[in-house]
């Protein structure tokens, strides 16, 4: 079972390489763009938050619980646990 959402967020950065904040190695104002987001996993091996920027490369960091990736969506994107939707395996 794998957790989706999607939001809109300010990236900067090049196709390889992105940050949700400016840097010097990428001033300037960003681009907003759409963001499509998945947590992965499982208790044993604990949980990944995907994160697919349009537009720039997938990245994702790594959780030891599902309520840790959570927080962590929460906090880089203001996705709240209540806009997760269950996508079932194929």
């Amino acid at each position: 079972m794998t957790l989706v959402a999607h939001t809109r967020s300010r990236i900067w950065g090049t196709r390889n390489s992105w940050s949700l904040a400016p840097h010097r190695n990428f001033p300037g104002e960003g681009r907003e763009c759409k963001v499509e987001l998945e947590i992965q996993g499982d208790e044993e091996n604990g949980y990944h938050l995907v994160m697919s920027p349009a537009g720039f490369f997938t990245a994702d960091e790594w959780y030891k619980s599902k309520e840790d990736a959570l927080a962590a969506a929460l906090e880089l994107f203001g996705i709240p646990a209540g806009k997760w939707r269950v996508e079932r395996e194929r």
